[in-house]
């Protein structure tokens, strides 16, 4: 039940480019954060002890990203590039594999979501690993779809090659990797299984022989520990369910989906949240009659498998106040759409509605993303802002400043200035006895324990972004210190 083939090649390559175009839009000018500052480091000298880059080290991506650093990028664009570039073949595969198990309107359906979803944009223009490791699952889950269950290893090697290189990208998409296994047909895991092994040992055997293995265990033990139960925004960090829910929706829905949220209430979203709804409700009366049968069935399960145990993941030990740990979820509900977009098409007219319909998607997704886009790349973090706003205002000497994650930036961009990040319970004793000292001393909103000086702190400068581009980070003020007396 597709729609005639004809047109449905240049509409995916018209999504295709408006999807790549958005990411190259949204290319930061300034390295944003800590782990950007930790990549860029990564890219001139590689030590996992040192955080360059931070444990697991990422070593698909930070091999691309350094090729484009090779070419002459700069740094921003060099540790941006891979996940953008990335994008366009993995839009294009994902297209082609949920044509053949699903038809033209699928295919649009899900390209669009993958291509042009706010969330999927923001991370494939972003300086991380993100928006690489998203693609590159995209392009696994693609190769995995594509195959039948008569045939050589080779192809279900390759898939599995596929899926063992997004986990270099993003070693945290295990679970999701996973569970492509069983959307591979029976016949081919066991090449699957090899493919996959293979790629891990390509780049896991290169990371173990430059750290050391015992060395790289320790580093992976202390980084491990610490994530679960100190600064990793997991649940034994932040225990409460119900706040964690309503993070998790707002990743998903708002910020990543491009759903109303954060006070975005307009026709775009609206119809972005009307046309997903209509796709799924189809999805799940076809379900429950048992109407989905067949190749376009293997699309749903590919989403649940790989989607429910990432969530269960997710929302458990990932720091949900940072959006980008939605970014699977993102492709699972693509998947999803494009499942309810193949039962839906038997109950419209062949021509000219479903691919009206899925067209409009991407309009109504472009809509919603590229103002979001030209944010992110036309204007510095908040943190990025911060810095550049010291070092124009500030003299170095003399200058003390507590900050949170953003004391790497000021390593980074201004490493005249002494930023240091202080315990909660003793930034207060530091600052009075260096203010005392006749030193000057400013301290960040983010910086541990700085709430518990606000009646002696004097707003000098605040920086802001909308949590839709920076869900975590999105306000940074910097405050002198007033001593007493």
């Amino acid at each position: 039940m597709a729609l005639p083939d004809r047109p449905a090649p240049a509409a995916l390559l018209l999504i295709a480019a408006v999807g790549l175009a958005a990411r190259l839009t949204a290319m930061p000018p300034l390295l944003p954060d800590l782990d950007s500052v930790n990549f860029a480091r990564a890219l001139s000298e590689w030590d996992l002890a040192g955080q360059r880059p931070h444990f697991p080290g990422y070593p698909v991506y930070v091999v691309l990203a350094r090729a484009a650093a090779w070419l002459g990028v700069d740094e921003p664009w060099a540790l941006s590039l891979p996940g953008a570039y990335l994008a366009l073949p993995a839009i294009l595969f994902l297209g082609v594999a949920l044509h053949r198990r699903a038809g033209s309107f699928a295919a649009l359906v899900g390209a669009s979501i993958l291509a042009l979803s706010p969330l999927a944009v923001l991370a494939g223009g972003a300086p991380s690993s993100d928006g690489t490791g998203l693609a590159a699952l995209a392009i696994a889950v693609a190769a995995g779809l594509v195959l039948e269950p008569s045939g050589g290893r080779l192809g279900g090697a390759m898939a599995g090659a596929a899926a063992g290189l997004a986990l270099g990208a993003r070693p945290s998409y295990a679970l999701a990797v996973a569970g492509l296994l069983f959307v591979v047909p029976r016949a081919r895991r066991r090449g699957w299984a090899t493919g996959l092994a293979a790629a891990i040992a390509a780049w896991l055997l290169p990371l173990a022989a430059i750290t050391g293995p015992t060395k790289l265990l320790r580093i992976g033990g202390h980084f491990l520990s610490g994530h679960a139960s100190e600064w990793g925004g997991t649940v034994a960090v932040r225990p409460n369910l119900l706040e964690r829910m309503q993070l998790l929706a707002f990743d998903l829905g708002p910020a990543g989906m491009g759903f109303p949220g954060e006070g975005a209430l307009t026709a775009a979203r609206l119809l972005v949240v009307l046309l997903i709804a209509v796709l799924l409700a189809a999805l799940i009366v076809a379900w429950i009659s048992r109407r989905l049968l067949g190749p376009a069935a293997s699309v749903a399960k590919a989403a649940l498998l790989i989607g429910v145990p990432y969530a269960l993941w997710a929302f458990s030990m990932q720091n949900l106040l940072k959006a980008r740990h939605a970014l699977p979820l993102v492709l699972a509900t693509a998947l999803l759409a494009a499942a309810g977009a193949h039962a839906l098409e038997s109950k419209l007219p062949r021509r000219p509605l479903p691919a009206a319909l899925a067209l409009g998607l991407a309009l109504c997704l472009a809509w919603v993303s590229w103002p979001l886009a030209l944010e992110q790349g036309g204007t510095p973090s908040p943190a990025a802002r911060l810095v550049r706003h010291v070092s124009a205002s500030l003299p170095p000497d003399g200058v003390m400043l507590f900050t949170g994650e953003e004391a790497r930036l000021f390593e980074h961009y201004a490493p005249h200035y002494r930023a240091a990040r202080a315990k909660e319970a003793e930034l207060g004793r530091h600052a009075e006895r260096l203010s005392r000292a006749g030193i000057q001393v400013y301290v960040t909103s983010a910086a541990p324990g700085a709430p518990s000086l606000s009646e002696r702190l004097v707003e000098v400068a605040r920086f802001t972004s909308t949590p839709l581009v920076r869900s975590h980070g999105s306000e940074l003020i910097l405050y002198r210190f007033r001593r007493d007396g």
